[in-house]
């Protein structure tokens, strides 16, 4: 059984030019047996960084966390890079979807941008699973309250049930939120989908270093991460950028594959220049 731990994100703003907003999640596998040791590594850097007791870690804290002004610069960037050095240790891999939300979804049917890239975010789950595993999905409780995780469980669920389509989805045996407070691996699926947004938005300096620690983990098929590690919708207008910040050689929809970066594309030359 594999665990996934699963975080959102959205950038209203980003500053590279030619992307509209994002909305992202994205999150960890971790199988069953890892669970235990990373949550209690994870609460040891955390006391060895002066984390009072019950102190979460977050990509952007707020005023209120205790990391807003007792970690960082220096310290702040070390603490991050301990905790992917140690999810890398215990074979964690990640999932990330970016969807511009400016430019129409991948699922026509589902209600919101959020909802889709929940979606493309299950098909790849599935497809990780593939051909006999079995996974949970343990998902940040949203912050709008008992109304706001009532229904994204409710979603979760109505997918699950019904699958998307290109995925039947038969092999996540269950969806469920608790608070980040209480799950450390929740954390760590809040900086991968929040640096990954970050870079990706264009932010280009504390993002970058961090994504650096990332992109080893993001599942990798057939030589590429594109489209299965990281997603962005729509891909076909993005798929240069799968060049430019993940390594890709070439880019594969359905069973035709063409040569990156591709000429007369968005991001050809740059991936600052649309």
């Amino acid at each position: 059984m594999d665990v996934f731990f699963l975080d959102d994100s959205r950038q209203p703003h980003p500053t590279r030019p030619g992307m509209g907003p994002l909305a992202a999640v994205g999150g960890v596998c971790v199988s069953e047996e890892a669970v235990r040791p990373l949550e209690l590594g994870l609460d040891g850097l955390c006391q060895e960084a002066g984390f009072p007791d019950g102190e979460e870690f977050k990509w952007s804290p707020k005023d209120e966390h205790w990391m807003k002004r007792n970690l960082v610069r220096a310290a702040r960037r070390d603490f991050f890079f301990g905790v992917m050095d140690l999810v890398a240790q215990h074979g964690v891999k990640a999932i990330v979807v970016l969807e511009d939300t400016s430019r129409g979804q991948a699922d026509h049917t589902a209600p919101s941008a959020e909802d889709d890239v929940v979606r493309l975010f299950f098909e790849r789950v599935d497809n990780y699973l593939s051909p006999n595993g079995r996974g949970i999905v343990i998902a940040d409780r949203p912050g709008g309250g008992q109304e706001d995780e009532d229904r994204f469980l409710a979603g979760c669920l109505g997918t699950l049930r019904s699958g998307t389509p290109y995925a039947q989805l038969e092999r996540i045996s269950l969806a469920l939120t608790t608070s980040s407070h209480h799950a450390r691996l929740l954390q760590v699926a809040d900086l991968v989908v929040g640096a990954t947004t970050a870079c990706f938005a264009g932010e280009c300096r504390y993002a970058p270093p961090m994504f650096e620690r990332i992109r080893p983990l993001l599942r990798e098929e057939g030589g590429r991460v594109g489209g299965v590690g990281l997603k962005i919708q729509p891909d076909f207008r993005y798929m240069n950028l799968y060049h430019w910040l993940l390594g890709d050689d070439y880019y594969r929809r359905g069973m035709a594959g063409v040569g990156l970066p591709r000429p007369g594309y968005s991001y050809a030359e740059s991936p600052d220049a649309p």
